[in-house]
């Protein structure tokens, strides 16, 4: 799966993991992201629909650094607020999307209360 479809589709109790407090993101990567996972979260939350589908949702929001250019509004979150510039603004885009759609396995460790992103790079 989908970087975003883990952070929004995995679930645990019916709660997105990212909102279980006692839980930790524990990313597993040999090349790093551009942005912790909480960020992207927060970044997904702002502009897809929570518990929708696919097809309900705007995609382009995770897929298309243009479409997110032209369209998000940057004050949004707290790490792309310093994107002031349109050149600042393609380049975070760029690598929203590099991020957001990176494959990945997801582990839940109920031990040790840990969700595990398992990148396959």
């Amino acid at each position: 799966m989908k970087l975003y479809q883990a952070l929004t589709q995995v679930t645990l109790n019916t709660n997105l993991v990212n909102d279980l407090p006692d839980f930790q993101i524990t990313p597993i990567l040999s090349q790093p992201l551009n942005f912790s996972p909480t960020q992207l979260y927060h970044y997904i939350d702002a502009v897809l629909k929570s518990g929708s589908r696919h097809d309900e949702n705007n995609l382009l929001y995770v897929t298309d650094a243009i479409f997110i250019t032209e369209n998000y509004h940057f004050q949004q979150t707290e790490f792309a607020v310093s994107a002031e510039s349109f050149e600042d603004r393609i380049t975070l885009a760029r690598k929203i999307v590099a991020d957001l759609n990176r494959h990945v396995s997801v582990n839940l460790d109920l031990t040790h209360h840990v969700f595990q992103l398992i990148f396959v790079d």
